[in-house]
């Protein structure tokens, strides 16, 4: 028990990493755009990035509610205030920033009840739209009595479920439509990465990465898929599952030597990802732009950028660890 948890606390920490790495921006004074090494850095990892996040929570699931046997409606109360209330509690936080902060902003829009209200609704096109993966979580959460199922009849029925989330991958449902509603068209792309990292635990095929050997394997198969492949659904996923293997060996290897890697902040993925955006936009829209976008530093500021982004929601949360109100540390995120 004690080996996975260092593994799996490392790869939480490498994919939020990634992250936020993902969400740097420093505009080029010169060209009016992002850096180019910056967009070239996001898209190395883009086909594995939230592929493993995703399979990161689905293993989670596995080790800490499946195999404990918890039951169907003490994980619907748990993830409801463990998300749902984040969720609430950040779209309102989100419309109030997007209304306080307009002026600045890259992409301004209007506040208003509608905005507000819709906001439930449409992810992509309101404030705050990372918030997407709480909305997908939770829906990935409701399917709770299915992995139960489907886990407890024989290998075979597991195998075909898989098999059928790959196939329902391919599907494109957001394509005649300009709403993704409730975030529910896409839930097909994260659920084969979900339900591979609840079968990953349960039959403990990351046993099989804990080498060298795969190691190679792995990283050779998701940069040859991602030189030479055409990016179409069909590679995408592929370099998917092809990376989430890269990532599960390197993290089991360096767990054998570093196992409290990245225990400064990988206790709070959640936060990070909650507010690290807000703190990395205050480094890019307000204190870049202060100093003129000097070019011969935008390597110190990209650092800063994932630094602000990491570690003040950290501080963050220390701090609203603090607070008496339970409320008030659930909206957070935190215990």
């Amino acid at each position: 028990m004690e080996k996975r948890i260092h593994w799996i606390s490392i790869l939480r920490g490498a994919t939020i990493a990634l992250v936020v790495m993902n969400h740097v921006r420093l505009l080029n004074a010169e060209t009016g755009t992002n850096f180019a090494f910056i967009d070239d850095v996001r898209s190395l990892f883009m086909p594995l990035r939230i592929p493993t996040f995703v399979f990161v929570s689905g293993a989670l699931l596995y080790l800490t509610r499946i195999s404990k046997e918890w039951k169907v409606v003490a994980l619907y109360m748990d993830k409801a205030k463990r998300i749902l209330l984040p969720l609430l509690f950040c779209t309102l936080l989100g419309c109030l920033s997007q209304a306080l902060f307009n002026g600045i902003v890259k992409h301004p829009k209007p506040v208003d009840l509608n905005v507000f209200l819709l906001s439930f609704v449409d992810y992509d096109n309101t404030p705050w739209p990372h918030r997407w993966y709480l909305i997908t979580l939770l829906w990935m959460m409701l399917l709770y009595p299915l992995y139960r199922a489907v886990l407890k009849a024989r290998p075979t029925i597991v195998a075909g479920v898989m098999l059928l989330l790959a196939v329902l991958y391919m599907a494109d449902f957001p394509y005649h439509t300009d709403i993704n509603y409730f975030y529910l068209l896409t839930l097909n792309k994260y659920l084969p990465y979900f339900f591979l990292g609840i079968v990953a635990l349960r039959y403990e095929w990351w046993r099989y990465a804990d080498n060298y050997l795969s190691l190679f394997i792995s990283w050779a198969a998701y940069w040859a898929l991602y030189c030479l492949s055409s990016h179409d659904t069909f590679s995408m996923l592929l370099m998917g599952v092809t990376g989430i293997g890269a990532m599960v060996s390197t993290c089991l290897l360096v767990s054998h030597h570093f196992p409290n890697l990245f225990s400064s902040f990988r206790n709070y993925i959640f936060q990070i990802y909650l507010f690290g955006i807000a703190f990395q936009a205050f480094v890019e829209l307000v204190i870049w732009r202060a100093v003129g976008c000097p070019s011969q530093f935008v390597i110190l500021f990209y650092a800063l950028n994932v630094l602000a982004g990491i570690y003040l929601p950290v501080l963050m949360s220390r701090v609203i660890e603090r607070v008496p109100s339970k409320l008030v540390r659930l909206c957070f995120g935190l215990k």
